[in-house]
């Protein structure tokens, strides 16, 4: 019966108390109604994401459309911080591109 002493039986309740509790909060969401399935109004909410992102599409490609040519006015007329300003809104623009993977 080597194998079934104290040393090993002690961890093995540990861990089965620790993963009783990682559980209780399931427990705990199913009794406050969850049933894993979507709210009757989650459509509407589905619809105003949507929309939401339709109209930052637009938004985000004319301010770079914009910026692009503020830009291009400044490298024309010679502004001295020019180069400055381009890195920033291509880093910036960068990060917008890039949002969803850092996000996740």
């Amino acid at each position: 019966m080597e194998g079934f002493g104290l040393t090993t039986i002690a961890p093995r309740l540990a861990g089965v108390g620790l993963a009783l509790l990682a559980l209780a909060p399931l427990a705990a969401l199913k009794a406050a109604g969850l049933t894993g399935s979507a709210p009757a109004k989650a459509g509407a909410l589905e619809q105003f994401v949507s929309t939401i992102s339709d109209n930052a599409l637009w938004i985000i490609g004319t301010v770079a459309v914009l910026s692009v040519l503020v830009i291009g006015g400044l490298f024309f007329f010679g502004h001295s911080r020019a180069q400055d300003y381009a890195m920033k809104v291509g880093g910036g623009a960068i990060i917008i591109i890039l949002a969803p993977g850092i996000a996740a």
